[in-house]
């Protein structure tokens, strides 16, 4: 029975903890790893092998097949389930940008 509810289960712990790091709204302060650890890591996992979220780590291509500003305005618009952040400032989306790219290396 468990097995049923675990994909919900682990969706629900995620979306907890991004609220009690504050992950919908990171601060100004935050860049790039920091950045990545507190309103990423929940779903894509430390290293971006995934999780509930995308693998974006080593060998997913992310640094292939997409550009900055593709990378740039799926972490704005947050596609399908995942949230976006649309208030973050230029500097923290290009030193996020920077840091998912390290990831799939």
């Amino acid at each position: 029975m468990w097995a049923r509810f675990w994909p919900f289960m682990r969706f629900v712990i995620a979306l907890l903890i991004l609220v009690l790091l504050g992950g919908c709204a990171p601060s100004e302060e935050l860049l790039g790893e920091d950045l990545y650890v507190r309103s990423c890591a929940a779903c894509h996992a430390l290293d971006g092998n995934g999780g509930i979220g995308l693998n974006i780590g080593p060998g997913s291509n992310t640094d292939l097949n997409l550009t900055d500003e593709q990378i740039a305005g799926v972490i704005t618009v947050g596609p399908g389930n995942m949230p976006g952040f649309p208030r973050l400032t230029p500097e923290q989306l290009s030193s996020l940008v920077a840091y998912v790219r390290s990831l799939s290396q």
